[in-house]
């Protein structure tokens, strides 16, 4: 465990996190952040955990339906397991994609091919994010705009020829087989072409408006959160693009790291509404300790009455089965 933890792949965005809570603290008002965090109400927290139950319910469905989507079958009960993981472990470096392993580990599902349904709704969301940015704007940020459409220009360039020219594509599969892209060649090209699948309009016009659908009570929870410690002026379109500016900043990341990255991103966005260091802080700190206790308590509960499903191997269930 101390070798996988000392990898530079976890290790850099680990310190990196902890680097960027150290500035945002330094830069803020510790103690008056703290004491707004302590009053948050019992029914702000109550209310976000019911928030977070629909939150988890249909991001949940999303992630079933692409696993459908690429062939692999699987239980209620265990995309139900391995989701809840996901979810648990979503603020370390590409704990996301922990539930791809719990996949494999209950259903033998190939890694690759599952991660592919994970990288999707990232990315749906990354677009949504950026979209959404692109439509509201912040203050004084004249380069947000730009800064976007170029990003879709640079993605469009680079994606979608490989994924609509046949012979770039296997060239491309045939590069990252060469040199120190040996071992993970194969995973990239079966993620790629799992991603291929997605692109097509029976299935963006389910997951997208789906996952619209499940960041509102994410958003909502948020606005909750502020009010609670204390920004009462904090209307719902600023929720909005605080948040997702700093949800952005970790989809696009290549370190993929939410601890510190949130903060550090949507307490900047903050500041452009007119919000102290010290306010955004709060309202990005305090939700994140509301939104992931409630997270936790769900999810965790979820995993106790279905405990058994992770210690069955596969094999296991088929004779079970016989």
């Amino acid at each position: 465990m101390l070798q996988k933890l000392t990898q530079p792949k976890v290790l850099v965005p680990i310190l990196l996190s902890l680097a960027l809570l150290a500035v945002v603290f330094g830069l803020s008002d510790l103690p008056s952040v703290i004491d707004r965090i302590w009053h948050i109400p019992i029914w702000v927290m109550a209310t976000s955990l019911g928030l977070a139950v629909v939150y988890l319910v249909l991001k949940g469905i999303q992630f079933h339906f692409l696993l459908g989507s690429l062939g692999i079958e699987v239980t209620w009960r265990q995309v139900v397991v391995a989701f809840a993981v996901g979810e648990m472990v979503l603020p370390i470096p590409a704990g996301v994609y922990a539930q791809n392993y719990i996949l494999r580990r209950i259903k033998g599902a190939d890694f690759s091919t599952s991660a592919a349904a994970t990288t999707a709704m990232l990315a749906i969301e990354a677009t949504i994010s950026l979209m959404t940015l692109a439509a509201l704007g912040i203050p004084g940020w004249d380069w947000l705009g730009p800064v976007i459409f170029a990003f879709f220009v640079i993605a469009a360039v680079i994606v979608l020829p490989i994924s609509m020219i046949g012979w770039l594509r296997r060239r491309v599969a045939q590069l990252v087989q060469l040199g120190p892209l040996k071992r993970v060649g194969p995973e990239f090209i079966e993620l790629a072409e799992g991603m291929r699948s997605f692109f097509t309009p029976p299935v963006l016009v389910r997951v997208v408006p789906l996952a619209v659908v499940y960041l509102a009570p994410l958003l909502t929870a948020f606005l909750l959160v502020a009010h609670a410690v204390g920004v009462t002026k904090l209307t719902f379109e600023q929720a909005v693009t605080i948040y997702l500016f700093s949800l952005a900043l970790v989809l696009v990341s290549p370190f993929s790291t939410h601890l510190g990255v949130v903060e550090a991103g949507g307490t900047t966005a903050a500041q452009a509404w007119g919000y102290t260091w010290s306010q955004g802080l709060a309202m990005l700190l305090g939700f994140r300790l509301v939104w992931t206790g409630a997270v936790w308590i769900v999810c965790g509960l979820v995993l106790l009455v279905l405990r058994n499903e992770l210690s069955r191997s596969p094999n296991q269930r088929q004779e079970s089965s016989h």
